[in-house]
């Protein structure tokens, strides 16, 4: 799956690994700050072992259910206990059976749900050892989601954003604004009242290359720019008609014709919310006769463009609404009745986090869209499965995937995780 192993090293490792390299040198073997006698060049690797019980690297958010996965092996006998261990204290503050796994019977389960307190804490058992260290906190994902955000704020000053990044990054705005804090004091944000994340993509903008883009990445442009457009309108309008038109004309150039490209309807749609031009809404009507083929394949350009349709204040087709939300809801509904298989550690029905993370996509889509919490237990299962609780027992962090879909995905669970509905 591409993931980032966290290991750990103890102490005693380190300190006998320094007892090697400064041992049998005296002072009288040293001659001009060299010694004599020749040098021994340490040739060795730390082993690499996964901790005998598997849990989410990230945590768990207090008021969330709390679990952790224990491999079956046959060799070792059985195992019916288990504890949670507070590693500042060092004393167990939590006991419980092990169940087996719903989806796998090598597989036991350790529920400690009941353990609310925020700290440090590591699951133990006989035989199989211990987990690693993982936190508990109450505002475990706003804690990500602000890591993410500032990490994204940065990337965008440097211009070494890249464009998808900056779609969801804004996406994570539209949907989840009150995940998102504007710390920055300066002068120009206080005199606009622009939040630093839009000024942070107006800088990002400003300092881009876009004019003479084609294709698909001039299409990827201009829907960034008319989805700025729309969220800035209201901290300064001249700014984002100028953006509106440059995000008209780079769509224009990009010389697309095809009706059934999700990169170019994701465009109309931002394009036809913030323009509210008739020109926009016919092409989008015109994607009616792929989607009724049947054979059309939701992606993730379909269902966000779909969002922003399915909300604008313009005049909409119901007909293609209907399509477009029945097809998403359709695939939501297939992937939550395959959830058990999909986050299976040990035998993942996916063909890896690419797939996993665009499963998440939808399900996010489908909640956005019913307005409610249908699907937030599998998404949390998922995150679960992508930060820790897989037969690695690695994680894939936003420095190994996008940091756009991490910051969107977090913002997600922190606003639920506000209202306690994890």
């Amino acid at each position: 799956m591409g993931r980032m192993k966290r290991h750990t090293i103890s102490y005693v490792s380190f300190f006998l690994c320094q007892m090697l390299v400064l041992g049998g040198c005296s002072e009288g073997d040293v001659i001009g700050g060299r010694s004599m006698e020749p040098v021994a060049v340490l040739d060795f690797a730390v082993p690499s072992s996964s901790p005998g019980v598997m849990t989410d690297l990230d945590g768990y958010s207090v008021h969330s259910e709390k679990y952790a996965y224990l491999r079956i092996d046959e060799a070792a006998g059985v195992v019916d206990r288990f504890r949670v261990v507070d590693m500042e204290s060092g004393e167990s503050v939590y006991e419980g059976d092990f169940s087996v796994a719903k989806s796998n019977t090598s597989l036991l389960v350790a529920d400690f749900t009941g353990l609310d307190i925020p700290g440090y804490y590591r699951v133990e058992c006989e035989t199989y050892g211990c987990s690693e260290v993982f936190p508990i906190s109450a505002d475990l994902y706003r804690q990500l989601s602000d890591k993410t955000r500032v990490r994204i704020m940065e990337t965008c000053s440097d211009l070494s954003a890249e464009p998808s990044t900056i779609l969801d990054y804004l996406q994570a705005y539209e949907w989840y604004p009150d995940t998102t804090a504007d710390t920055s004091e300066s002068t120009e944000n206080v005199v606009s009242g622009a939040p630093e994340e839009l000024i942070c993509v107006r800088d990002w903008i400003s300092g881009m290359d876009y004019e003479g883009s084609v294709g698909t990445e001039a299409v990827i442009y201009s829907t960034i720019l008319a989805k700025f457009s729309f969220l800035y309108k209201d901290y300064d309008s001249s700014l984002a008609t100028e953006c509106l038109q440059k995000a008209s004309s780079i769509y224009s150039q990009s010389g697309n014709v095809v009706k059934s490209d999700s990169a170019a309807f994701r465009a109309l749609a931002e394009l036809y919310r913030a323009s509210g031009e008739s020109a926009y809404e016919a092409e989008l009507e015109g994607y009616k006769e792929y989607f009724s083929s049947g054979d059309v394949r939701i992606d993730e350009g379909y269902m966000y463009g779909a969002m922003t349709y399915i909300v604008t204040r313009q005049s909409v087709d119901k007909e293609l609404c209907d399509m477009l939300v029945d097809s998403i809801l359709a695939d939501a509904q297939s992937i939550n009745n395959r959830k058990r298989e999909i986050t299976d550690p040990l035998n993942s029905q996916t063909g890896g986090s690419e797939e996993m993370i665009g499963y998440i996509r939808t399900l996010m889509c489908a909640n956005y869209i019913l307005r409610g919490y249908e699907y937030d237990r599998t998404m949390q299962m998922m995150l679960h499965y992508l930060s820790g609780l897989n037969v690695e027992s690695s994680a894939v962090t936003p420095e190994d995937g996008d940091p756009g879909f991490y910051n969107l995905i977090y913002s997600c669970m922190a606003a639920l995780e506000k209202e306690e509905k994890l």
